[in-house]
């Protein structure tokens, strides 16, 4: 995202939300985020405990960064990625969250905390979640303890690409995203800051490109990406470029045979629409990316009270259990497990075969008995991670090149 003024419509936004809303007597949250854990059985459930109005603000990932950058009047709560805090925090558009204030702090796992489950997990680059946890003395974000985060840390998961046809099991690389034979039939994320990664993990399992820290590009590597990104795009070998996963399901639906970026969310729902989709477990390790809840800069006395209780609410278990019927993990497991089937925590977080048929979050059945996930139990996942998704440094020059490459 580039750095600038407020656009027209932002601008707009920002003046005319700039009060926060009350309802026949209920405040109303407003919730900037995507479509990722912007769904209406959280909203039901979080307004029914809680006693509030929930009015979602759902995105696509590079205008809710804009906005939450650039209009922290227009929301409440900023429901996005960790990697996102590198564009979002020197713009002072959220602040600092009180750790005494969130009650089951204690139960969240080490992932964020430490940036690793287990001392044998795969050194990673990019955006670990834990290189920006904390707020520091001097106002910046850090990895060194302090009473006061950035984000309370929610989702997350290891990340890879889908194939939808009958060639699933005889794809186990990310260098398949870039295979000839694909020519046509592949889709790719649209946001630099995850797309150029999926690229970059393709790239270096072809051998055809290799960078320093596949986090942070130089210029040069920058260029080299993307000049191969170009040619890929001149040569017409990806069937869509998708800002927003809507786009990625719509465009799995349509076609027998399809390989490329997807969320885990957008696999459950295309299974529930029927399609044969299978999320690859490559043997080069995954994309990790890690979500969180910040506070908007402007909130006060009652409205800030309810953001707390909101963000204390994520953590209770009811809404990672939603969450993991989409194919995500929560940070605090355990409280989750309360809110699942035994089935459904052996498949999900277990890594095994379902015992009973498995339900989405809206209690459709998207796994059939004997049917997995792939990739094993939650630890074995994470420990395989790679790289986290990522804002680098010449994160503006990334953006410029990358949308050139792309244009028709």
């Amino acid at each position: 995202m580039d750095s600038g003024q407020p656009t027209d419509d932002v601008a707009a936004a920002d003046a005319e939300l700039a009060t926060p809303a009350v309802n026949a007597g209920k405040p109303t949250l407003r919730v900037l985020g995507t479509s990722v854990t912007q769904i209406e059985p959280l909203k039901h459930a979080a307004e029914r405990d809680l006693g509030l109005s929930l009015d979602f603000i759902t995105l696509d990932g590079t205008e809710a960064q804009r906005r939450g950058a650039m209009a922290p009047h227009s929301f409440d709560v900023y429901d996005q990625w960790f990697h996102d805090l590198d564009l979002i925090w020197p713009t002072g558009s959220i602040r600092g969250i009180d750790i005494d204030r969130i009650d089951r702090w204690d139960q969240i796992n080490d992932l964020p905390k430490t940036g690793k489950l287990s001392p044998s997990a795969t050194p990673t680059s990019g955006g670990d979640p834990s290189r920006r946890l904390y707020v520091q003395l001097d106002g910046s974000l850090g990895a060194s303890q302090s009473d006061r985060i950035s984000m309370v840390p929610t989702v997350h998961n290891a990340d890879s690409f889908a194939v939808v046809g009958d060639h699933a099991n005889e794809i186990n690389s990310w260098g398949s995203l870039l295979d000839p034979e694909w020519s046509g039939k592949v889709i790719l994320q649209r946001d630099a800051a995850i797309g150029c990664l999926d690229m970059l993990l393709a790239l270096q399992a072809r051998n055809d490109l290799h960078v320093a820290d596949m986090g942070n590009l130089s210029l040069e590597e920058i260029e080299a990406v993307t000049d191969r990104l170009a040619g890929y795009c001149s040569r017409g070998h990806f069937r869509q470029i998708w800002a927003d996963e809507a786009e990625a399901i719509a465009a799995m639906r349509g076609g027998a045979n399809l390989i490329g970026s997807l969320w885990w969310s957008g696999a459950v729902k295309l299974r529930r629409l029927g399609v044969p989709v299978t999320m690859v477990a490559p043997v080069e390790g995954y994309r990790g990316w890690f979500g969180g809840m910040a506070l908007s800069a402007h909130l006060k006395s009652r409205e800030l009270d309810a953001a707390y209780d909101y963000l204390n609410w994520w953590l209770d278990g009811y809404a990672g259990a939603v969450m993991a019927r989409q194919g995500s993990y929560m940070s605090n497991p355990e409280a989750v497990r309360e809110h699942l089937t035994p089935a459904e925590w052996d498949f999900w977080y277990e890594g095994k075969p379902a015992a009973s048929p498995i339900p989405d979050s809206e209690g459709q059945i998207v796994y059939e008995v004997g049917e997995s996930r792939g990739g094993g139990p939650y630890k074995d996942r994470i420990d395989r991670i790679v790289v986290w998704d990522a804002v680098m440094e010449e994160h503006n020059y990334l953006v410029r090149r990358w949308e050139h490459a792309i244009s028709p």
